[in-house]
């Protein structure tokens, strides 16, 4: 293991059942790790740091990673995600498990998803691709205050849907829930005032196939996109 000082690349390469601890701001900067699956056997990488970017390569085991300020990426991970910001951007690659992503303000980018995710980000876009069987219950929960939600399913994703779009009348966009899903669509007539902010709700739902999965979409001004591939 070496670490080096503010303004350096904190490099860890991990072989066993880690859990990582950074807190002094001397190693706030990033941190780099890759955990071994032949050797992690022992359970999941937990990485929590007062502030910097974290950089996780590998997690066969599962992991939790916590930041109080920058981005996390996530490379591979099977088992399950467990990932916060308190502000930055969250990515991850290709996730066999359970996703669990949350920034305070940044966006979230989860490139494959092979179980369920829930995602939520106080402000930014989020982008959501759901890969694999469609046999096992995977259920999608994505909200954001302030931006475009994209999620795309397998073709034969069965899934009951709930979209709720929020926006406000100070903005002049005019905010759409794209789709070809056949989804039954409606926007309310009034404004509603008891948020502050006046705003109106464009509101979709739906089944499609079984419903098997639960799928609820959350976001104040800007698009949703469901697409199936």
């Amino acid at each position: 293991m070496t670490m080096h000082k503010a303004g350096t690349l904190l490099s860890l390469i991990l072989t066993g059942a880690i859990s990582v601890t950074l807190t002094g701001c001397e190693y706030s900067e990033s941190a780099t790790l890759q955990q071994s699956d032949e050797t992690s056997n022992s359970g999941p990488l937990t990485i929590q740091k007062m502030g910097g970017e974290i950089d996780v390569q590998d997690a066969p085991r599962g992991t939790t990673l916590t930041t109080m300020g920058g981005d996390i990426h996530l490379g591979n991970v099977a088992s399950f995600a467990k990932v916060k910001t308190m502000g930055g951007n969250i990515a991850i690659d290709h996730a066999k498990g359970s996703v669990n992503a949350t920034t305070m303000g940044g966006k979230i980018d989860i490139a494959q998803a092979s179980g369920s995710v829930e995602a939520t980000t106080m402000a930014g876009n989020i982008t959501a691709r759901m890969v694999g069987s469609s046999s096992a219950r995977r259920d999608i929960s994505l909200s954001s205050n302030a931006g475009t939600i994209l999620l795309t399913v397998p073709k034969d994703f069965p899934m009951d849907v709930r979209v709720t779009l929020a926006y406000t009348k100070n903005d002049d966009k005019a905010y759409r829930i794209i789709e070809s899903l056949g989804l039954s669509q409606h926007t309310t007539e009034e404004w509603d005032n008891s948020h502050g902010t006046p705003r109106k709700y464009i509101y979709a739902e739906g089944r499609v196939g079984s419903g098997m999965n639960h799928v609820e979409i959350k976001t104040i001004n800007g698009d949703v996109i469901l697409r199936r591939e």
